[in-house]
C-alpha cells in the first residue's frame, strides 16, 4: 500500500519564499523592482536639507573630464556656471536601475533649463550598451563617460552615486545609493540653488 505524503500550506508557503529570495538574488530585474517599489511608498528620499556640505569645490579638484556618445568632451570646469547633477551607473546594478526612472522625471523638468546640466556617468564605459539600456527602457537621459579620474571623495565606488555642484562650484549635494530624485523636496532644491 502507498502512503500519500500531504504537503501542508506552511511547506508551500516555505517553498514559495526560498523561489523568492533566490529570484531577487539571482535576477537584477527583480531586486531593482523591489527597490522601486519601496521608493513608491516612500523609502529612499533624497535629504539635501541633510546634507552636510563637503568642502569640495571645483578649485579643490581635479577637473574631471567627460565623453558623450557623440564623442563630445566636457569638465566640470567648463560647466562651473551651471547647475550639475552627476549620477554614476551601471547597467547590471539593481539600485541604479531601480532609481533611473525617478531620474528620468527630475531630468525632464529641467531639460529646457539652461542653468542646469545632466551627466550620467556609465561607470563601465561602454557607452553602446548604456544608450541601448536607455533607449529599451524609453528614457531620454545624456550619456557619458568618464575620461579622468574622480577623488575617491566624491566617487569611493559605490553606485549609484550622485553628486550636484551649485554655480560657483561648490559640492551641495552627494548621495551613495538609491533614491527618488523625482521628489518635490528635491526639485525644489535644485531650483533655489538655480
Amino acid at each position: 500500500m502507498i502512503q500519500r505524503q500531504r504537503i501542508s500550506v506552511s511547506n508551500i508557503f516555505s517553498i514559495l519564499i526560498m523561489a523568492l529570495l533566490l529570484l531577487i538574488i539571482f535576477n537584477p530585474n527583480a531586486k531593482s523592482y523591489i527597490i522601486r517599489g519601496l521608493m513608491s511608498i516612500g523609502l529612499f528620499q533624497p535629504d539635501p536639507a541633510g546634507y552636510t556640505r563637503h568642502h569640495e569645490s571645483l578649485n579643490d579638484i581635479p577637473d574631471i573630464q567627460f565623453k558623450d556618445a557623440a564623442g563630445n568632451t566636457t569638465s566640470l570646469s567648463t560647466l562651473k556656471s551651471k547647475i550639475v547633477f552627476i549620477n554614476y551607473w551601471a547597467t547590471w546594478c539593481p539600485p541604479c536601475i531601480a532609481e533611473m526612472p525617478r531620474v528620468n522625471e527630475l531630468y525632464k523638468k529641467f531639460r529646457n533649463d539652461p542653468d542646469v546640466t545632466f551627466l550620467l556617468v556609465d561607470v563601465d564605459n561602454n557607452l553602446p550598451k548604456a544608450k541601448a539600456f536607455i533607449l529599451k527602457n524609453g528614457y531620454d537621459l545624456p550619456l557619458y563617460t568618464q575620461m579622468s579620474n574622480v577623488p575617491d571623495t566624491l566617487l569611493d565606488g559605490t553606485i549609484p552615486t550622485t553628486l550636484v555642484f551649485s554655480k560657483d562650484g561648490k559640492l551641495i549635494y552627494k548621495h551613495s545609493g538609491a533614491a527618488d530624485y523625482s521628489s518635490k523636496e528635491f526639485e525644489e532644491f535644485i531650483r533655489k540653488n538655480r
